[in-house]
């Protein structure tokens, strides 16, 4: 099949997918998620995963972490940090250390297996989680102040971990870099964030938009968000959160309102439509039926560790049960941190490759079914404010 093809039939069945979902009262992303198992190898093999597909979804998901970025508001997330930390905390501890101890006690996995396998549970990955925020205005509360910010938490313990269990555990010459390098460059990117963010970005965007050309601010917000992805992945993060990055710059200069209008069009038309289909198109049911109760075990255990972690961290500071659900399952989501790791424990041989496939089905799975669960908690949390507000009125009265 041909690329262009298979970009027509993507973007036709993603928005029928996405309406049905709106239909039947659900997330319009879970219409396009179902929409890349449906067509994809697990069910009908329309669509595949192919080269094209694999840089059209990671440009995709590029933009859509720009976008949050960009809607962000970043003295909520500065002033949210504290419960944003705890929250990433609980939900690195609850489902690595739950999942470890299933697969040592119950499964009889090794020891080093377990803790691999309990690391690709303790990612997140909130790019789905933005979506339905977006979808239902509650990207700037303080619940979703919190998401983004224990996400980004999340990823950086996450991949701290990674490195020193690679570093203990891996099979010799799966990682070249000593664990205090691989730490250091973790951290120099934030530091490089901070510095590019406050001086360089402003003065980047007022020369750019000068210039006598079209189209100048959007080309100019453009080369910032994949300039700082990039510079994300040569020191050793992943390119979503250098260009979330580059989206909470951006959200502090002048141009946020009119860059807002005209990059969402670009992402949501052509390249996040393809990122959704992705996820679904790494499921696959081949060989499957002999890991069934494993995999069953592993997505429990990943929905409610996550969920238990992130609603307690957030409980703790004084949200109420209703807003700190929304937190625990906005957490829920995995995607392309699991992904990332389940690929480096395959390469240290520390799962093989069976293992690797169900933790990618857990993976799409959990993805799929965050979004239910996020609209849930914020469907309650949304009418109890109702209540809350009917009550005061009748007093008043």
């Amino acid at each position: 099949m041909s690329i262009l093809l298979q970009l027509v039939i993507i973007l036709i069945l993603t928005k029928l997918g996405a309406h049905l979902s709106s239909i039947l009262s659900f997330p319009s992303v879970i219409g396009e998620l179902l929409v890349g198992v449906i067509a994809g190898p697990a069910v009908l093999n329309i669509l595949t995963g192919t080269t094209f597909v694999q840089y059209f979804s990671e440009i995709g998901v590029i933009v859509l972490m720009f976008i949050a970025g960009l809607e962000g508001d970043l003295s909520l997330l500065i002033k949210y940090w504290k419960p944003a930390m705890t929250v990433a905390t609980l939900g690195v501890i609850f489902p690595t250390l739950s999942a470890a101890l299933l697969c040592a006690l119950v499964f009889n996995f090794p020891w080093t297996t377990s803790i691999f396998i309990g690391l690709v549970l303790s990612a997140t990955s909130v790019s789905i989680s933005v979506q339905v925020l977006k979808e239902m205005g509650r990207m700037n509360t303080r619940e979703g102040a919190i998401i983004l910010g224990a996400a980004v938490a999340d990823d950086i313990m996450c991949v701290i971990l990674l490195g020193l269990c690679v570093a203990f555990f891996g099979s010799s010459g799966s990682s070249d870099q000593p664990v205090w390098l691989m730490i250091s460059t973790k951290l120099l990117f934030f530091v490089v964030m901070l510095v590019l963010g406050k001086w360089f970005v402003p003065k980047f965007m007022s020369f750019f938009s000068k210039l006598n050309t079209s189209e100048n601010e959007a080309t100019g917000a453009v080369i910032l968000c994949f300039g700082f992805a990039a510079i994300a992945v040569a020191l050793g993060m992943s390119d979503v959160l250098g260009a979330y990055f580059a989206g909470i710059a951006l959200s502090e200069t002048k141009f946020k309102e009119s860059l807002a209008l005209k990059i969402e069009p670009i992402g949501y038309a052509i390249f996040i439509p393809v990122f959704f289909v992705s996820i679904g198109l790494n499921i696959s049911f081949k060989g499957l039926q002999n890991d069934i109760i494993f995999i069953i075990s592993l997505i429990i255990i990943a929905i409610i560790g996550k969920q238990i972690g992130g609603a307690l961290g957030a409980k703790l500071f004084h949200l109420s049960w209703n807003e700190s659900n929304i937190v625990g399952a906005g957490m829920v989501s995995r995607g392309e941190m699991a992904l990332v790791v389940a690929n480096v424990a395959l390469g240290a041989k520390l799962i093989d490759q069976n293992h690797y496939t169900a933790m990618i089905v857990v993976t799409v799975v959990t993805t799929i079914i965050a979004p239910l669960i996020l609209k849930i908690f914020i469907q309650r949390a949304t009418k109890e404010n109702e209540i809350a507000t009917n009550n005061i009125n009748e007093v008043k009265i």
